[in-house]
């Protein structure tokens, strides 16, 4: 009996001497293996810089995240609570967590050139070497000191063992038991370690994985709207000489048709091909404007899918029989606000251009949907608003586009056809109505499968029908003599506009400056109705003028014109003049048009809608 209780004794001893030894272990491990990982981490930063290092940036970042495992382990558990009683420990750890704090951002960015950087990393890094070696060594100190007193204490232990048989049995159980729950906790803390240094691994890396995704988001945003901004460039541009253009269109234009009415009847065939050449130069005109977003447009509740019906047989003769038309379209479809000859138009070059991708035959596919762009989807289309709208996709299964062809596809000018065969006008026209329009467009298109183009067009909240729709298309209205005051500092169309007012039965007062215009006010003289150029001599715009002497004139039935439909509302922006309810004639107009609008103008009671 007293042999077994003697070597169950020593078994004891030993076992708590084996525990020791262990936690002595660590505590040398801990500060040796982060001296070694620091070391490890130095050597890596000197190493990447070199142009034939086999060290790689994940290398790197692997060596840094170990360091931050091992900061965490220096700090948990009773071997962290021993470790940080080591002199100077608790200063390291600080500046240890304060470093890699602040080095984080500049290690995950940094690249092989950065050589100012890594020399700057790894001197940041050296600097604790000294501190990490002398708590190392203390460690070796600690643990030497606490096994000799261990060992001491174990010697008087076993004296008072053997002494003491009966009690050390029981206490033996008992140390057993402790010993047991002890190395059962350590190895929880090892486990709960390791699975800590593995979740920071993986959420370092999702968070890296993030910040990629991000930046290569903002590099696609960054490249739309450099595009954005240069086709609002090319549009001021073509908008600026297009209003040059219907300048001199007007003045040909409106002296060919009053040749028409004064020539003799075989002279008339003289006259015809002006006239024809200058429409086919208006339309050139009209299609920079869409483009540049300064044509008048006349927005009205549209049914899509009733407009894309009622012109079929004209989709038919232009896309020929090799081609069907398939249109689709989604139950209770919301109306669009929308000009309905431009959409139509859009359509038809749209079309047109689906026929010349498919010279072999194919399918043209319209399809209208409900769409609703959320904020989250909104951020990442260039100048796209959320809101509810109508999706009018038309598809081909033609021949499909290049990547670079897809950049380019809205610019003006630009096309893929031979000299002569087209103008390159189609969708940039297509692109600025919907612009213009507070709509979006997008293009999808992969060589050899087809092209699909988007376009979304805002839904109307409430009915807008068109204030002409009334009127005949055959009779040009004729005047009964009313007195029409004319304002426009361009000498030749002031010409033009008071023959084409003669030749329609009205009284003309010509002025070409503000201040006889307001002398003409100021006078007893009755005045049925104002036709004012927009911008007006001496910086001031024509809405500008007749609001600042609304008390002076006898009529509120103005109509103003202008070669660039939206300067109106450039030049009067800060001052608020500009009515949306005014009237404005696109440069250069028909006689007939303008005929209409002096009828509807002086019919109506109040000043009439826009159109």
């Amino acid at each position: 009996m007293t042999a077994s209780a003697y070597w169950l004794i020593s078994g004891v001893v030993q076992e708590s001497t084996k525990l020791e030894s262990v936690a002595r272990d660590i505590l040398i491990g801990v500060a040796s293996q982060t001296s070694y990982e620091l070391h490890q981490f130095i050597y890596s930063l000197n190493q990447y810089k070199l142009s034939n290092s086999s060290i790689s940036k994940q290398q790197l970042i692997t060596r840094y995240d170990i360091l931050w495992s091992r900061r965490k382990t220096n700090t948990l558990g009773k071997v962290g609570a021993a470790f940080k009683q080591l002199p100077k420990a608790p200063e390291f750890l600080n500046q240890f967590h304060i470093t890699l704090i602040e080095t984080e951002e500049a290690v995950l960015s940094l690249k092989r050139k950065d050589t100012n950087t890594l020399a700057q990393l790894a001197k940041r890094y050296r600097d604790l070497v000294p501190s990490l070696h002398q708590i190392t060594i203390a460690a070796a100190r600690k643990a030497t000191i606490d096994s000799t007193r261990l060992h001491t204490e174990l010697k008087i232990v076993g004296y008072w063992a053997r002494i003491l048989l009966p009690s050390i049995l029981v206490t033996g159980f008992l140390v057993a038991a402790i010993l047991w729950r002890e190395r059962k906790s350590l190895n929880s803390l090892t486990q709960h370690l390791e699975e800590r240094i593995l979740e920071s691994t993986l959420d370092l890396r999702k968070t890296n994985q993030i910040l990629k995704d991000e930046i290569q988001e903002r590099e696609k945003l960054e490249a739309k709207l450099v595009q954005s901004q240069k086709m609002e460039m090319v549009g001021q541009l073509t908008g600026g000489i297009a209003h040059d253009f219907n300048n001199l269109l007007a003045i040909i234009q409106g002296n060919a048709e009053l040749l028409e009415t004064l020539v003799k009847e075989e002279n008339v065939r003289l006259i015809k091909p002006i006239i024809k050449a200058t429409a086919r130069g208006s339309d050139l005109t009209q299609r920079l404007l869409a483009f540049s977003r300064k044509q008048p447009l006349r927005p009205e509740s549209l049914n899509l899918l009733s407009l894309v019906e009622s012109i079929t047989d004209l989709l038919d003769r232009s896309l020929g029989e090799t081609i069907s038309v398939k249109i689709n379209a989604e139950e209770n479809i919301w109306t669009a606000l929308a000009d309905a000859a431009q959409v139509e138009n859009a359509v038809l070059n749209l079309a047109v251009n689906a026929r010349h991708a498919m010279p072999n035959g194919g399918q043209l596919s319209i399809d209208i949907s409900n769409f609703i762009l959320e904020e989250t989807d909104a951020i990442h289309l260039t100048d796209a608003v959320a809101g509810d709208y109508v999706l009018l996709c038309v598809s081909d299964t033609g021949t499909g586009m290049s990547k670079d062809t897809m950049e380019h596809a809205f610019e003006p000018f630009f096309t893929t056809k031979d000299v002569g065969k087209g103008s390159g006008l189609g969708l940039s026209m297509v692109y600025g109505f919907v612009k213009q329009s507070g709509g979006h467009i997008d293009l999808y298109s992969e060589e050899g499968l087809g092209t699909s183009i988007m376009i979304y067009l805002p839904r109307a909240l409430e009915s807008h029908e068109s204030p002409l729709s009334h009127l005949s298309s055959s009779d040009i209205p004729q005047g009964n003599g009313e007195t029409i005051l004319v304002l426009e500092d361009d000498k030749d169309v002031l010409i033009l506009a008071g023959k084409i007012l003669t030749s329609l039965n009205y009284n003309v007062v010509p002025t070409n400056d503000t201040e006889t215009a307001l002398q003409v006010l100021k006078s007893n003289q009755k005045i049925d109705l104002i036709l004012s150029d927009v911008v007006l001599p001496g910086g001031m715009s024509g809405p500008e003028f007749f609001k600042e002497n609304k008390d002076i004139i006898s009529t509120q039935k103005i109509i103003y014109m202008s070669g660039y439909p939206t300067e109106a509302a450039a030049t009067t922006q800060k001052s608020n003049s500009w009515d949306p309810n005014d009237i404005l004639l696109t440069k250069p107009f028909q006689r007939r048009e303008l005929a209409l609008q002096l009828k509807i103008a002086l019919m109506a009671d109040t000043q009439v809608t826009k159109v």
